[in-house]
């Protein structure tokens, strides 16, 4: 049973980080999408999509925050 609990609650976490993910402005949503899920570099990240380090950094800090403070609305935490 707790098997079954924890796959549901993983489908409802991906489900919200879907949601989350889509709702974040397209530069941020790419830089998280690439750090995040497909694990490039900062500096990858960068020459992909032609930014500088610095906007990289404000991009993902920026991205993470909103998918952080999503969560936290959706499951309960809310701002504190």
């Amino acid at each position: 049973i707790e098997e079954a609990e924890n796959r549901v609650d993983a489908v409802k976490l991906s489900q919200l980080l879907r949601v989350g993910l889509d709702a974040l402005p397209a530069r941020q949503r790419e830089v998280v999408l690439l750090r995040d899920v497909e694990g490039l570099t900062s500096a990858e990240v960068c020459e992909v999509l032609a930014i500088s380090e610095a906007n990289q950094r404000v991009l993902l800090h920026r991205g993470r925050g909103r998918l952080r403070q999503a969560l936290e609305t959706e499951l309960g935490g809310g701002p504190r």
